[in-house]
Order: C-alpha cells, then sequence, then structure tokens
C-alpha cells in the first residue's frame, strides 16, 4: 500500500530526491520511478559508474539529503561511497547479503515494498536515533582529530572577526597535539585562525579548507584559491558599495573567500539588503554562493570542499606520524563534505549537538561532552 507525502507525519524527516542505482541500464527499471516519487521527492535513475567520490550534480552539493536505492552490491557501494543520506538495496536472499555487506542499510525484498514507507521512515529514523560518540583510544596513538572551530569552540551569532579561544581549549589542544596529529577547520581566513590557534603542533585550514597549513614540524601549505584573488578582490569592492547603504552589514574579505554578516542589519530592511547582493553577485561568473540566516559566504567555484581539505591534511599527517584512523567533528552543513571524507577513508564523523538533522556523520555529541570526551584521549 502507498503512503503518498500528504498524508505523512508531519515529523518524519524527509528526503529530498531518490536516486535508483545500477550497474548497467536494465529494461523495466524505470517503471520504478512512478513509485518512489509517491514517497514525496523526485526519483532518477543512474548508474553507478557515474558515482564517484560523490553523487552526480546537482545532488553532489547535498548528498545527505538522497537515498540510494542500488539493485546490486556494487552500486550500493557506490551510493556508500559517494556519501548519499541512506543506502537501501533491493533483492533477496545472496544478493541481500552481498548487498548488506557492500554498504547498504536496509534492503527491501522485492519492488512491491518501494510503495511501504519504509524507505522514508528508515531514512527518518537514521537521523532522530544516531548513536552516541564513543571515540576510539588506540593503544598505539594512531588517531587522528580534526575540529570544526568555528561551531565546537568559538559559537559565535556575532560577527566572523570577533571571538577568541577560551583558555581552557588552548589547555587542551596543546595537550591533545602533543599526542595526536590535531587539526582545526574554520570558515575564518588562515591569518585569523592563526592568531586564535597559536599552539605550534596544531594544523589549520581556514576558509573551509581552501587554505591549509601543517604544523611547525610539517610546515608545507596549500592555498587553493590564490589565482583567484583578483576576482575577489573585485567582488569586495562591489558587495561593500552595496552594504554601505545598510546599516549593520558587512563585508568581510578573508583572502581566499568573502563573507557578508547580516546579523546587525535592521529586520525591516534584510529582504532589500539580500535582493541587492544577489543583484551584485549576478554580474559575476564562477563563484559559489552559500548562505545561512545572517550571512552569505562567497568563494570560488574550485573543485575543493572540506573533504579535499581533510584529504590533504590526512595524507601529510600520516607522513609525520604513519598510517592512523581520522575522527572529524563538526556541526554544520560546511561539514558534510569532511564527513564524507571520513566515511570514504574509514574515520569516524561525529556532528554535535544537531540531533534530528541529515547528515552524513555515523555518530554524535552534546557539546557539553565535547570537553571530557577529548580529555579522556589524554588518559
Amino acid at each position: 500500500m502507498l503512503t503518498p507525502a500528504s498524508t505523512r507525519s508531519a515529523d518524519v524527516l524527509m528526503p529530498r530526491a531518490t536516486l535508483l542505482v545500477t550497474q548497467r541500464p536494465r529494461p523495466g527499471l524505470g517503471r520504478l520511478l512512478p513509485t518512489l516519487e509517491t514517497l514525496g521527492a523526485p526519483a532518477l535513475s543512474v548508474l553507478a559508474a557515474q558515482l564517484g567520490d560523490g553523487l552526480p550534480p546537482p545532488f553532489h552539493l547535498m548528498p545527505q539529503h538522497v537515498v540510494v536505492l542500488a539493485t546490486d552490491a556494487a552500486s550500493a557501494a557506490a551510493g556508500w561511497r559517494a556519501g548519499a543520506g541512506l543506502v537501501a538495496g533491493l533483492g533477496s536472499g545472496g544478493h541481500a547479503v552481498a548487498q548488506l555487506a557492500a554498504g547498504a542499510e536496509l534492503v527491501l525484498q522485492a519492488p512491491s515494498e518501494i510503495g511501504s514507507g519504509r524507505l522514508v521512515q528508515a531514512y527518518s529514523d537514521k537521523f532522530r536515533q544516531l548513536p552516541e560518540a564513543e571515540l576510539p583510544v588506540p593503544d598505539d596513538g594512531a588517531l587522528a582529530l580534526l575540529l570544526n572551530l568555528d561551531h565546537l569552540l568559538l559559537p559565535t551569532a556575532g560577527r566572523l572577526t570577533e571571538g577568541r579561544l577560551p583558555s581552557v581549549w588552548h589547555d587542551l589542544l596543546a595537550a591533545l597535539s602533543a599526542r595526536y596529529p590535531t587539526a582545526v577547520v574554520s570558515q575564518r581566513s588562515l591569518g585569523e585562525l592563526a592568531a586564535r590557534i597559536p599552539e605550534p603542533s596544531v594544523y589549520l585550514a581556514g576558509n573551509h579548507g581552501l587554505q591549509l597549513r601543517g604544523p611547525t614540524y610539517a610546515p608545507a601549505s596549500l592555498d587553493a584559491a590564490h589565482d583567484w584573488r583578483p576576482l575577489l578582490d573585485t567582488v569586495s569592492e562591489r558587495l561593500t558599495a552595496v552594504a554601505a547603504d545598510f546599516p549593520g552589514c558587512q563585508v568581510i574579505h578573508k583572502e581566499a573567500a568573502l563573507s557578508v554578516c547580516l546579523g546587525e542589519t535592521p529586520p525591516a530592511a534584510m529582504a532589500q539588503l539580500r535582493r541587492a547582493l544577489l543583484r551584485a553577485l549576478s554580474a559575476f561568473e564562477n563563484l559559489q554562493i552559500d548562505g545561512e540566516p545572517t550571512q552569505l559566504h562567497i568563494r570560488p567555484a574550485l573543485d575543493w570542499d572540506a573533504g579535499s581539505a581533510v584529504d590533504w591534511l590526512l595524507a601529510r599527517m600520516q607522513q609525520a606520524v604513519g598510517p592512523c584512523r581520522a575522527v572529524y567533528l563538526g556541526r554544520s552543513a560546511y561539514d558534510e563534505p569532511a564527513f564524507r571524507a571520513m566515511r570514504r577513508t574509514g574515520g569516524l564523523g561525529v556532528l554535535v549537538d544537531a540531533d534530528g538533522q541529515a547528515t552524513i556523520a555515523s555518530r554524535r555529541l552534546d557539546s557539553a561532552a565535547l570537553p571530557a570526551v577529548l580529555e579522556r584521549l589524554l588518559h
């Protein structure tokens, strides 16, 4: 029996799309798409070869909001590696066992089960019931730690240029980085981040990973957006001119990206300000624009994200200390590419203080418990 979206409980977390994935074109599979769409989201059929380290556009920017229904084990493995929010299999017997071993989180025994609502319910339950994180304490010290600074250490609703790291965190980071390779990831520029994290043994990733720097013992650096600086300078000038007409709006040039802080703009002028900013940005090409309620983030449209930065950081950490398992702790949508990298490399992605939202992370943790959890790694 079909369970149309209009009759489903409002508290069920819904996927935004379903991808039917198979290794090769199979006649008749297209007949499943209308049934999948009765679940309340668009459904498309794609080949497993179209999934690499991420889902194909436009789903690559929101894989955690996508359900993959795989028809074979290789397709289930591809969906898992690409970071789909939920990977389900379709089959029975040995085929079902192989799909579960490849990464499927549940298996529908027959196409007739598609309309039962199990996929949507499993998707919603997964994120509402993420298990609590238990960070591994390796005897050999083979652990790498990566933390999003902005949401874990400096939760601020104000301007990016404000905020300081509490002294207790300086001590904790110094102790952790003395035992494990440790990185701090931030939306702030690398210069601002370095001023807030003076510990010389900590790896740093600014501008969501566009700027990277190793510690004093492995100081290799990377600026993925270096060649885009002239464009960012021009965009900054244009947006600053717009902001001048709106008290409380601030444009921040972060070397490899821009942020526009709207939080102090009077509410009555907010809609007009957003329209003016987007009109100004529409004159430029090759920009990626992400929004939050009180901020806009503008960066070059590069094939580089927090997941790419994690790969870069882990490669250098392992050069310094040998093979190690990684743990990434983050809280926002900007951390999702890093969580995908954790899944792809066998690491652990931990979502902090955001229970019930779609995520590629496999564990969750309350921020109040975070210091104690990290301190246990020192004993």
